[in-house]
């Protein structure tokens, strides 16, 4: 299947309507067509509602066999409000999974914490290091920088959770290989509002990250990297790029808009 798993930061954005899906897709058929492109996803979504079992079963059946979903953990557990039963969200959230883990599609599962966490709270990270099964692939993405210390990677390494290789704006996590696979996400800022086409060259980022994965992530045999809308605008296309930087075959992002079984536009027949 080859070294990289290589997808966007979701699916369902309606900017997308019309340079990725077609013209008055509904949104119930995006992440179909957004599977026959592209063979990973980050779920973003999950970071703020836990998914339910019926949406899993769904995502479950509309994609193709060998497909991989890598989902945020709700934020319940990396940063509840007062009051939140961490470790029943935490619970409720990897048994949910469950369709997934049956049908083979289930990747890293992703601890994201904000930049205002700091090593003062390790045993935050601790516990949530501990309470996730090690059956589950899991990544953490950390951001300030009190965490870059020696302690921080040996907890990491342990349980064998992948530090997350952001590019973020005011952050820039140590190369570190904590896991037998890496996990990297292209973010950006949040000044860009519209998502429907490339609107900032960031190649030079890409190329810096592919000399750390042949680099420092060299023993890595696994590397899941997910482009968010906001790093270069338009995600499937900064993904596509991204295949190129790396030396993989570039996606094909006409095969969102095809009916289902075409392999060319000349498939459609004659065209007005």
């Amino acid at each position: 299947m080859g070294r990289y798993w290589l997808g966007c930061s979701g699916w369902a954005y309606d900017d997308w309507v019309g340079p990725f899906y077609p013209p008055g897709t509904p949104p119930g058929e995006f992440l179909e067509r957004y599977a026959r492109v592209f063979r990973t996803v980050e779920v973003d979504s999950s970071f703020y509602r836990a998914p339910t079992p019926f949406l899993i079963r769904r995502w479950a059946s509309v994609t193709p066999e060998g497909f991989r979903f890598a989902l945020k953990v709700p934020r319940d557990v990396t940063n509840p409000e007062e009051g939140v039963d961490s470790a029943a969200a935490l619970s409720t959230f990897l048994g949910n999974l469950a369709p997934l883990r049956s049908a083979g599609k289930l990747g890293p599962v992703v601890l994201q914490y904000p930049a205002s966490f700091r090593a003062a709270e390790a045993d935050r990270l601790a516990w949530a290091l501990d309470a996730v099964p090690r059956e589950f692939a899991l990544a953490v993405e950390l951001r300030h920088g009190s965490w870059w210390t020696e302690s921080t990677r040996a907890s990491l390494a342990e349980r064998g959770a992948a530090l997350v290789w952001s590019v973020v704006p005011a952050t820039r996590p140590p190369p570190w290989i904590t896991a037998d696979f890496l996990y990297a996400r292209f973010i950006g800022d949040r000044a860009l509002t519209q998502f429907d086409r490339i609107q900032r060259d960031r190649r030079a980022d890409l190329e810096a990250m592919r000399e750390l994965f042949d680099r420092e992530g060299r023993s890595a045999t696994t590397v899941f990297a997910y482009s968010n809308n906001h790093f270069m605008g338009f995600g499937p296309e900064t993904t596509a790029i991204l295949a190129e930087v790396l030396g993989e075959v570039r996606p094909d992002l006409g095969a969102a808009g095809r009916l289902r079984g075409q392999t060319r536009l000349e498939d459609m027949g004659p065209q007005p």
